[in-house]
């Protein structure tokens, strides 16, 4: 009796893995954590031109955002409030989190007994620590 050899129906190949819609997938990937990143790092204040100082340093840390425009508008985190509202946000954002860092963000054409009404509502809140925002310029040496 000889034994009958079955060939077999299939051919069986080896897998390949396709290395160009992999490179796609990881750039597309990486596409979204940059912009995912870009959303997550914006500023809660609005847009005003702010002034230029040479020794300007950033934070990383959460914070309240005030921000005064050029027409005397204030802003408390993009909404747009009344300086009696203000004095009553500061004072509840204070019980949150007392020790809150408070970024206040002026125009550079804004008025300035304005932004010291600002400073005042803010100190009256028992908020004490505050940062005032500037555009880097560079250093003349």
């Amino acid at each position: 009796m000889s034994k009958n050899r079955s060939v077999p129906i299939f051919s069986y190949r080896r897998t390949r893995i396709e290395m160009v819609p992999l490179i796609d997938m990881f750039f597309l990937l990486l596409v979204f954590f940059i912009f995912g990143v870009f959303s997550m790092t914006m500023q809660k204040g609005m847009l005003v031109e702010l002034p230029a100082a040479s020794t300007v340093a950033s934070t990383k840390e959460e914070a309240v955002t005030i921000s005064v425009g050029a027409d005397g508008a204030l802003f408390l985190n993009q909404h747009l409030v009344t300086q009696e509202a203000l004095a009553a946000a500061l004072r509840s954002e204070r019980l949150r989190a007392p020790s809150r860092l408070v970024i206040l963000s002026a125009d550079r054409q804004a008025r300035h007994g304005l932004v010291v009404e600002v400073l005042d509502a803010i100190r009256q809140a028992d908020l004490s620590r505050v940062s005032i925002q500037a555009e880097s310029k560079p250093r003349e040496d």
